[in-house]
């Protein structure tokens, strides 16, 4: 594995994805500071609708990316990828027709229609974007595919300024300006591969055979990566359903914050598949080793975060005061589902045990239903929803930590049920001490797991020092 060139392409990653994250907090505390918290709340509805507009490319954009990873450009079936686009727009096209049919016949509301309408032409525009990335990133075009996201957020901000200069208080602009990024996206993607747009075009038939093919291989990665989002998104809709729009608007506010930040991790793993698709097993259980070390040591450092942020937080929209304690909840997210993005994915992915992973995730979401059903109905109770989604993420990341080690053959560790430990001991002092003895006594229990597994740290700095001394030699 190229350790050079994959820091390279890591770092124009982070770079790019770090200012898309930064652009979409900037957005997420703008707009609940401009929209009154019910138009606010359906803002949120568009966004977590949106979210799952994946699940109708049926697995078309992951199978071309597990099929063609690591291939490069000047190598790549140009024909093939234009013919499968083809086929994915026109398939998606034709169910987004049938979703905007279904929202005028249920009229739900006129607020709640506009949103699946808008939600309905998003999803062609949105997945035909996710196919020509996926494509970018399979051929390791890591800096054409970060930017894309990056002209996305831009052209959103753009139109977010004047909103707020001259003060729009409806969810609709907005709506329909994020509509306008994302066909900015896809214009950049379309330029960045204007030489398979100029393919020499395969027939539908064969664009259709080649297209059901990729869907075999990429369904059970899709099916996976909806039953993960799922876990949450379950969570979502009830209490939508139950406790109304408005809380839903305050607490998908915090869970937004969440979601950039896993975004922001996520270009790890985007990194990471095809240079390790090309590594062979000995770099790959390397990886794995060393990654896992890093991120379980270093990663329960995000929640002394927790108290700085809640007082910024509360500074800037104080009527969103009574959903910041959700954020004790969900921090744990950030960790757990970071972890399992750029350990456990990526690894899945390489060695192309999807099934596996969509077992682990469809067994966490069933799940994360049951727990939501019992706080939602029986405890009446969000933070008891919340408390079993969280749950049910870490203890999905640390078995699929378990099935990996044990898969190759590497030695038990006890990390990951520190970190859990670790998590309960935050979640404990932050929610009964106040915040200066919360922090103290966290950063305590923190040096006292580092000590509990010094010999993780030293046998870290050890490998990375190596790592280091072998990088340089090679340069």
């Amino acid at each position: 594995m190229n350790r050079k060139s994959l820091l390279s392409n890591m770092a124009i990653a982070f770079f790019a994805q770090g200012i898309s994250m930064f652009l979409s907090i900037l957005q997420a505390l703008v707009i609940p500071k401009l929209l009154h918290i019910e138009q606010f709340g359906y803002w949120q509805l568009y966004l977590f609708y949106i979210s799952y507009v994946g699940f109708f490319h049926f697995g078309l954009s992951s199978g071309v990316y597990l099929k063609m990873g690591g291939i490069p450009r000047d190598k790549m079936d140009k024909a093939s990828v234009k013919a499968q686009f083809t086929f994915g727009v026109t398939y998606q096209t034709i169910m987004s027709v049938v979703i905007a049919a279904l929202g005028f016949i249920m009229n739900p509301g006129p607020d709640r229609t506009f949103v699946i309408l808008q939600t309905s032409i998003y999803l062609v525009l949105q997945n035909a974007g996710t196919y020509m990335s996926n494509v970018l990133q399979s051929m390791n075009e890591t800096k054409k595919s970060s930017y894309s996201v990056v002209v996305e957020r831009v052209s959103f901000l753009i139109p977010l300024v004047v909103f707020m200069a001259i003060g729009v208080h409806s969810f609709r602009p907005y709506v329909f300006a994020y509509t306008v990024s994302t066909i900015v996206q896809l214009i950049y993607c379309i330029w960045n591969l204007r030489d398979f747009v100029g393919a020499p075009w395969l027939g539908f038939k064969t664009a259709a055979r080649q297209g059901w093919s990729s869907i075999k291989v990429g369904v059970n990665l899709m099916l996976a990566n909806i039953a993960s989002m799922l876990i949450l998104g379950i969570a979502r809709f009830f209490i939508d359903m139950v406790w109304g729009i408005e809380k839903f608007g305050k607490l998908s506010l915090i869970i937004s914050l969440v979601n950039f930040f896993l975004a922001f991790v996520e270009q790890a793993s985007i990194v990471l598949f095809p240079a390790l698709r090309q590594s062979n097993e000995k770099d790959i259980k390397s990886f794995f080793a060393t990654a896992q070390n890093i991120m379980s040591l270093l990663f329960p450092l995000i929640y002394v975060l927790y108290f700085p942020l809640v007082w910024l937080l509360g500074l800037w929209l104080p009527s969103y005061a009574d959903s910041f304690p959700y954020l004790i909840l969900l921090l744990p997210v950030c960790i757990f589902d970071s972890k399992m993005s750029i350990l456990c994915v990526t690894i899945f992915n390489v060695t192309r045990r999807e099934r596996t992973m969509l077992k682990i995730n469809v067994m966490s979401t069933f799940v994360s239903f049951i727990l939501t059903l019992i706080g939602v109905y029986l405890l009446h109770s969000i933070t008891a929803v919340l408390c079993g989604v969280t749950l049910v993420i870490a203890l999905r990341s640390i078995l699929s930590e378990a099935y990996i080690t044990s898969l190759f053959n590497l030695k038990k560790s006890a990390l990951s049920l520190g970190e859990l430990v670790l998590t309960i001991v935050f979640i404990a002092v932050a929610r009964l001490l106040p915040s200066l003895i919360a922090i103290v006594v966290y950063i305590l229990a923190y040096a006292l797991f580092i000590a509990c597994f010094s010999k993780n740290a030293k046998a870290l700095i050890r490998q990375l020092h190596i790592s280091k001394s072998e990088t340089a030699s090679k340069g």
